[in-house]
């Protein structure tokens, strides 16, 4: 396939057909330019640029032209269909991503045979990266040219900064180098790994476990771990015993927006590197590699509860989530525990305790407050305990099967830190407006994962202060319909943020920037809390011209983009 994008580059530098081109063919310098254009740059200069990249300019071609005339391929298309819902189906792709209420159904293997295949919110081009003159070469020419300029490994993104009309993308992907070491520095000597920016949770779980330790990886193993992950916060199973994903960065290996190949540690560059390590990704500089912690290999001990009620609106349903919440999670992430779970009709469910170096006895012990809870109040219950030798066992028995994982990737989310103070002071309230949340939206769900994040990093960084006194995040998820018409699936969109969230705001803390709803009013706090300004301050130091641009990334500000999808300028 990837085979057929190159030889489509050098057909045409128009290779498939584009969206509508817009009415304007406009040369103005505020607005990035779309195909179409007068200033759109000309086929031979694309042409100059593939050549720049060694032939690594890749055309977009969505994958759903196989569902369309005049390339329509029956086979190909229900294969398509079959694995659209599973991260797999687009991490391979230079241009693919995985929310598609981004994809704004331009190309869907859904839609009408009949109905063109257009290109849509598809970047126009993407540079698969294979070195830095690569991303230099990729950011001189979306300078130079004033195109907008796209950051992309899996595509693992549900607010859109992975895709941008008619943009240049920056595919990081195959930066798979991996390697472990010991590290000295100030504030920290001990084993560390270098990973690309392409290497995602799971090779590097693999990589770990091979070499006799373990790293922080995402829930979701096929996620990148040196892009929007650790540059987001990243949460992990080990995340009580170690810290955040943004705690475990030692050096940053970046190109800034100027081209500049530069090293951000807590001593060199050291605004650059607090931002990077929290401060959200895709804004800033490029990252080429993260150097972070690793840690020696450990037993896990596991868990996973389920019971079932009656019915959604069975009152002992919820008191068993209320004591949960308010009784048992507290003191089960005080032992070191993550956990995740769920209510999901009339079930609850313990999806995964995790809590290292526990055994079997233990993980009994610790959850026998909640489980003596059940057996009182009569309700039946199911207990699986486990204690794996280490981590890689242990993350494939609750993540796996390894290395792909189950979690899908066409969904619309929403989500709210609850606080420690939160959670003991007001859980009444708090289960009642889930309880209510549950029975009324009926297409929705809601999960939940606790940790300790407390523990000081070892060099300071940008993490969203709410996440040092969270108990636990309630995510509320929506699973995208395909089959049903797009103008539904917005409105799903629309009751996230003008209903559910105003919901749950009100037992708000703060909001994970990579799992929340990205139309949220006050996304600026939510995302970023008291630490705004100063990122603000740096991003405009290193990105002064504002070419990185992510949709509500420290200083997307600066744009809005308007009806036809370009990115026009705000003079913020």
């Amino acid at each position: 396939m990837l085979f057929f994008r190159y030889l489509v580059l050098a057909i045409s530098a128009s290779s498939f057909a584009t969206s509508k081109l817009p009415t304007r063919g406009s040369d103005n310098t505020e607005c990035r330019y779309l195909p179409g254009d007068k200033c759109w740059p000309r086929s031979n200069q694309w042409g100059q640029l593939n050549t720049s990249v060694c032939g690594r300019l890749v055309a977009t071609v969505p994958r759903g032209h196989v569902c369309h005339d005049p390339t329509y391929n029956d086979t190909a298309c229900e294969d398509l269909r079959s694995e659209l819902l599973f991260p797999r189906a687009h991490f391979d792709d230079p241009s693919d991503f995985m929310s598609p209420f981004f994809q704004n159904a331009t190309c869907d293997p859904y839609t009408p045979r009949s109905e063109p295949c257009l290109s849509g919110n598809y970047v126009e081009y993407a540079i698969n990266v294979t070195n830095a003159d690569d991303v230099k070469t990729g950011l001189l020419f979306a300078q130079e040219n004033n195109i907008r300029i796209v950051i992309k490994n899996t595509g693992h993104d549900y607010s859109g900064k992975s895709t941008g009309k008619g943009g240049l993308g920056l595919w990081m992907h195959n930066l798979k180098d991996i390697g472990f070491f010991n590290y000295t520095s100030y504030g920290y000597s001990g084993p560390a790994v270098k990973m690309g920016a392409g290497v995602q949770g799971s090779e590097a779980f693999a990589a770990a476990d091979q070499a006799g330790w373990n790293v922080l990886g995402g829930e979701c193993v096929t996620v990148g771990l040196a892009g929007g992950f650790s540059q987001g916060g990243g949460h992990s199973l080990l995340s009580s015993l170690y810290g955040l994903g943004a705690d475990q960065a030692l050096e940053w290996e970046v190109i800034t927006a100027n081209g500049t190949h530069v090293i951000a540690t807590p001593t060199k560059n050291s605004d650059l590197y607090w931002a990077l390590s929290g401060g959200g990704g895709g804004t800033y500089a490029v990252v080429l590699s993260l150097t972070a912690k690793a840690y020696p290999n450990r037993k896990i001990g596991g868990a996973r509860l389920v019971l079932q009620t009656a019915s959604n609106e069975d009152d002992a349903l919820w008191n068993a989530v209320t004591v949960f919440q308010r009784d048992t999670l507290p003191k089960v992430v005080d032992r070191g525990a993550h956990v995740q779970w769920a209510v999901l009709g009339p079930v609850f469910a313990i999806t995964e305790a995790s809590i290292p170096d526990a055994t079997e006895d233990d993980m009994r012990e610790i959850l026998q407050p909640f489980t003596d809870y059940l057996r009182n109040s009569s309700i039946p219950y199911q207990l699986n305990i486990t204690s794996s030798p280490t981590f890689y066992a242990h993350a494939d028995k609750y993540l796996g099967p390894l290395p792909y994982g189950l979690i899908p990737a066409a969904q619309i989310v929403g989500g709210v830190m609850i606080s420690r103070t939160m959670s003991a002071n007001n859980t009444t309230d708090l289960v009642s407006a889930l309880r209510h949340f549950s029975t009324k939206y009926s297409t929705w769900y809601f999960s939940s994962y606790a940790l300790d994040a407390s523990k000081p990093p070892t060099s300071q960084n940008a993490v969203l202060p709410a996440w040092r006194d969270m108990l636990n995040y309630i995510l509320v998820t929506y699973n995208w319909n395909y089959t049903a018409p797009l103008s539904s699936e917005r409105d799903q969109k629309r009751i996230l943020t003008e209903e559910i969230m105003p919901l749950l705001r009100n037992f708000s803390s703060g909001a994970y920037l990579n799992e929340a709803d990205f139309d949220s009013p006050t996304w600026r706090e939510d995302f970023y809390g008291s630490n705004w300004d100063r990122l603000l301050e740096i991003k405009q130091k290193w990105d002064p011209d504002s070419l990185l641009y992510a949709k509500t990334a420290v200083g997307s500000d600066a744009w809005v983009e308007a009806e036809d999808g370009r990115l026009c300028r705000t003079g913020a």
